[in-house]
């Protein structure tokens, strides 16, 4: 199998999902042209752009909760690979610029699996957002979990079951 390949696996593990008390086998995407990996669950659909967010010179890759409120999908993550890797700040920049009406309720530093990593949560009128930048001298990745409202919290734990899955491959 060429480096550049995707794949998508099933893994071992399993999330519960935030409507029902169900068990949902989660799914491994591998992605080596965008350079991560990240488990997801198994019933989220997979989009190749985000409907919610675009970044400038950036490659999307998505997935959406299979609950759907007034036609939309209740939660939705999408990987967000840079054109060029950059740093923190200015990838906040671009946050603001794409979305002014973005308000951070809280900003901190955080690892994801031993890369530095600046948490944004906030929200806008209609979605609550949660932005996970990652810099890197080879690749920059933003990990968006939006929501509305009223689902923010429910959606919570899988989306930090996908984040403590992400990994970059090089």
């Amino acid at each position: 199998m060429s480096l550049d390949t995707t794949l998508v696996l099933l893994s071992g593990c399993g999330a519960k999902t935030p409507w029902s008390e169900e068990t949902v086998p989660t799914k491994l995407y591998i992605d080596a042209p965008r350079n991560f990996a990240v488990e997801f669950p198994g019933n989220w659909l997979r989009t190749a752009e985000s409907e919610q967010i675009s970044f400038p010179a950036a490659e999307l890759v998505g997935w959406q909760s299979p609950e759907s409120r007034n036609g939309e999908a209740a939660g939705r993550l999408t990987v967000a690979t840079l054109a060029r890797p950059m740093g923190h700040d200015e990838m906040e920049k671009i946050i603001h610029e794409m979305l002014p009406e973005f308000k951070i309720e809280k900003r901190s530093e955080m690892d994801v699996n031993r890369r530095p990593a600046k948490s944004l949560l906030g929200a806008t009128d209609q979605w609550r957002y949660h932005f996970i930048l990652l810099g890197s001298p080879l690749a920059s990745h933003v990990l968006v979990y939006a929501a509305a409202p009223e689902d923010f919290g429910r959606y919570q734990p899988q989306f930090k079951e996908m984040l403590s899955s992400f990994e970059t491959l090089r």
